[in-house]
């Protein structure tokens, strides 16, 4: 009977290997053996890739996708989120540092490149009805960090002349800033904040009444631009 069970086990061992030997891996860099969950001829499901690199995690048709752990052949290694076959996502990179001794990188990553300990350098967290559109960018990381905030409202007709609101006050939640300045042009209001510790969250009153909440994540200059109904 536990000769019969051992062939059994045996038999199933060597099927399910099979099945995976057969189950194809997209990468090139972790082509060669296979075992793991396989879909339609794909590996699908938890799996380990071993190529020249290894992966041991989630594949979607083929490629590392979710969550996974990559191993380069120089012994460094990634552990978080993929996309097909990329590091797409939060994630950590560990790495031997010229001093030997183990570092490690995190933040969010983008194909394969790092983009920061932050997956976005800004967030929108709320805003009142008449604020019809924020856009902004990160224009120079680093630095002692300022944030220029420029309003304009949508014209309120032929002839009629529209006062723009100006930022009058401030509701800081995280972070500090050392000097702020308001300034008046023909078609818009621009106020700057300097000296800015990050992260910076903060709600930002109009003198009108409307308001918008935001923080910032990364340390730099940044140009923000306010559209008012």
């Amino acid at each position: 009977m536990k000769q019969l069970l051992s062939l059994l086990f045996i038999s199933c061992f060597l099927i399910n290997n099979s099945i995976a030997q057969d189950c194809q891996v997209a990468l090139e860099t972790i082509k060669g053996t296979y075992a793991g969950e396989c879909q339609n001829g794909k590996a699908s499901g938890k799996g380990k890739a071993v190529g020249a690199d290894t992966y041991e995690g989630d594949f979607i048709n083929g490629y590392p996708e979710g969550k996974g752990m990559y191993t380069w052949k120089d012994g460094h290694y990634y552990i978080g989120m993929f996309k097909k076959g990329k590091m797409e996502g939060a994630g950590d990179m560990y790495y031997e540092s010229a001093s030997g001794k183990d570092s490690v990188i995190t933040g969010f990553w983008k194909k394969d490149k790092y983009v920061g300990l932050y997956e976005k350098a800004f967030v929108v967290m709320s805003t009142t009805s008449r604020i019809n559109r924020i856009d902004g960018r990160l224009s120079k990381k680093g630095g002692i960090g300022t944030i220029n905030f420029t309003t304009t409202q949508q014209s309120a007709g032929t002839g009629a002349v529209s006062i723009i609101p100006a930022i009058g006050s401030f509701a800081v939640i995280s972070g500090q800033y050392m000097t702020k300045t308001t300034s008046a042009l023909p078609n818009s209001m621009i106020t700057r904040l300097q000296q800015i510790d990050f992260p910076f969250r903060a709600i930002f009153y109009y003198n009108n009444g409307e308001y918008f909440e935001m923080i910032f994540n990364e340390v730099g200059d940044y140009d923000i631009s306010i559209n008012l109904l």
